[in-house]
């Protein structure tokens, strides 16, 4: 699809960072006592936030476990945080993506996966540890 309509690769890079990111948590520190869900979390204590969970809330988004790079006006993602920790090459990873995904799409006809795409541990950056692929290279 993105090979035909190249103009959905801005909404197809935030899809895809919504649906698979490569970082699931953030890790932080309670700053003062704060209960929540009624668990009471004293200051200073360290707090990993599944910021994946909140690109799946099926609250926020329709359909959230789907994939769909067509996906109309998408509320934010939590993949590059936010507020003063909102990440500052969020930017240039964002056009880096985009212009991959089109030059990939336009360059590599019917790519497939054609072997194991073993995925990386839980405690570790998600992703594929390999991911064979076969095309058609198109000129």
């Amino acid at each position: 699809m993105l090979a035909e309509r190249p103009e959905l690769a801005p909404q197809a890079v935030d899809e895809l960072i919504r649906h698979t990111p490569i970082i699931v948590t953030a890790l932080r520190v309670a700053v003062e006592d704060v209960e929540l869900g009624g668990v009471l979390i004293p200051a200073g204590t360290f707090v990993l936030a599944n910021t994946a969970s909140a690109n799946r809330d099926p609250a926020v988004y329709d359909g959230p476990d789907h994939l769909d790079i067509t996906r109309q006006a998408a509320p934010p993602i939590t993949t590059f945080g936010g507020g003063v920790h909102y990440c500052l090459g969020a930017h240039l990873a964002r056009v880096e993506l985009r212009e991959a995904l089109r030059v990939i799409t336009r360059r590599m006809s019917s790519a497939r996966r054609s072997g194991p795409a073993p995925w990386r541990l839980p405690t570790e950056l998600s992703g594929p540890t390999t991911l064979p692929i076969e095309f058609n290279a198109v000129p």
